[in-house]
């Protein structure tokens, strides 16, 4: 199990199996989100998270779910922004953003093949995966995004995002994927 405190909020993280105090997490939880957890196949992910000093210690949201990742090469990934509270998160090819404060699931999405994580520049949430590059803004609503293909990377300059897949630069607007001459 992993602990991270991100200003207020305290994530406790167990990749791989569900913590032994499950249960008594799903008890004391104020929102549990449970998905495909009873799926014979796949790989654990166990996310609770608690602000402050508050519900007695026990995580008040609680997501529990199996992930699928075939070729073992994927790690899920968090971004929590503080200002909205929102918590995007990524596990194989399952994408999920969450609403802390209301303590609700916002959207499930999924990217082909793997989602490899999640960054931010200024106000846009920016997803990597195998075979997509993703643009959210921070209340959780998807901007746009585009196919990639390995080898690909990004750069982010002032409004605009870079592109290079596969040795060719390409420059969109971050606001709306715009591609720039």
């Amino acid at each position: 199990m992993i602990s991270i405190r991100i200003e207020e909020w305290d994530l406790q993280i167990a990749d791989g199996s569900l913590p032994s105090h499950f249960t008594s997490c799903l008890k004391n939880a104020e929102f549990v989100d449970q998905i495909d957890i009873n799926n014979d196949e796949g790989r654990f992910l166990f996310l609770g998270i608690s602000s402050g000093a508050t519900n007695n210690g026990w995580p008040s949201v609680v997501v529990a779910q199996k992930y699928q990742d075939g070729r073992q090469t994927f790690s899920p990934g968090f971004l929590l922004v503080p200002d909205t509270s929102l918590l995007f998160l990524g596990a194989g090819e399952r994408l999920l953003c969450y609403d802390l404060d209301k303590k609700v699931r916002l959207w499930e999405d999924e990217t082909d093949c793997g989602f490899w994580g999640w960054s931010q520049s200024g106000s846009y949430i920016l997803m990597s995966a195998e075979l997509e590059f993703g643009v959210w803004d921070k209340s959780g609503k998807k901007l746009w995004s585009t196919f990639v293909e390995p080898p690909w990377s990004f750069a982010i300059k002032e409004q605009t995002v870079e592109l290079d897949v596969m040795g060719t630069t390409q420059k969109f607007q971050l606001s709306d994927g715009v591609k720039l001459d």
